[in-house]
């Protein structure tokens, strides 16, 4: 009778562990994996208050436990922006232009845990004109015609592109060339150190356009993630508008310096192919090609700063 309760001791212990084991093994659950993240994000600016945003979807969306993205923006009072798996491509807007932007973007789990890696890119609006001054197509004239060859990308005074006459080459950033054969879109500082044209006063703004171009017939397809002011730019660059690759629309990076000014804004310039094919349209001499401007109208800032 001595070792009872001792045995019953024992057995209770026993038990109470049996119990204890059962319920932490019965309650035990692993935790979803965290989703690899988003990856490559370019960037378009379709007006001065939205731009859209591309990217390469997480290699884990086909898992079960991948749920969507994530969407910060900031400076300013934006709310995370949940988006579905499966989208690649979203437009952003209430946005201010000239305001450099952060967007980054994260992948989810169903336990809404985020991938640690994302997809980044800073980014601003531009203002998008497909009219000139007139309200009129932005047309640049051959040589001979008795409209004008030259244009200013953006007067700030009407707020809008001006096509312009050999007599206002003060204000020209690129001119339209077609004697001898030749058929060039040529920056208006080259075209006055080769006398192309007699301007009467040279060209007071400094322009440069860009080694890259981008074949397409719509500025809405130039996705890019690379600063504009990271690119090669010239003078003395120019588009040969008789190349083939060409005939079906380009798109032209330029930067221009007014008067007085430190740093550059920064354009990209559609030039849109015609109806029966090339650029050039419209019959002699009044020949054109018709343009699509993006600007940025703040000074230094070259649309895009990626984020390593």
């Amino acid at each position: 009778m001595k070792f009872k309760p001792a045995l019953m001791l024992a057995s209770f212990l026993l038990a109470f562990l049996l119990f204890t084991a059962c319920e932490e093994t019965t309650n035990t659950t692993e935790p979803n994996p965290t989703v690899a993240g988003p990856d490559s994000m370019k960037a378009t600016s379709k007006n001065e208050t939205t731009v859209s945003l591309r990217w390469k979807l997480s290699p884990d969306e086909s898992k079960t436990y991948f749920k969507d993205y994530v969407l910060y923006i900031s400076p300013g009072a934006f709310a995370p922006r949940v988006i579905p798996k499966g989208t690649n491509t979203i437009d952003i807007t209430g946005l201010s232009d000239g305001t450099i932007y952060t967007f980054e973007l994260r992948a989810r789990n169903i336990d809404d845990k985020e991938s640690v890696k994302s997809a980044k890119i800073q980014w601003s609006p531009a203002f998008r004109f497909t009219k000139n001054i007139n309200d009129e197509p932005i047309r640049v004239y051959e040589t001979a015609s008795q409209f004008g060859s030259g244009l200013q990308l953006f007067d700030p005074n009407s707020g809008k592109p001006r096509t312009l006459k050999v007599a206002s080459g003060e204000f020209w950033n690129l001119g339209l060339y077609t004697k001898s054969g030749e058929l060039s879109f040529y920056t208006a500082n080259y075209i006055a150190d080769k006398n192309l044209y007699n301007f009467p006063t040279k060209p007071s703004y400094t322009t440069e356009i860009s080694e890259d171009i981008f074949l397409t017939n719509s500025l809405d397809n130039v996705y890019d993630s690379q600063a504009l002011n990271a690119r090669n730019f010239s003078k003395n660059y120019y588009i040969d508008l008789t190349d083939t690759d060409f005939k079906n629309g380009v798109v032209i990076i330029v930067r221009t310096k007014a008067p007085g000014q430190t740093d550059w804004n920064y354009a990209k310039v559609l030039i849109k192919p015609g109806s029966t094919g090339g650029l050039l349209q419209g019959t002699p001499d009044n020949r054109y090609i018709e343009c699509e401007i993006s600007f940025q109208k703040k000074v230094g800032v070259p649309y895009a700063k990626p984020i390593n």
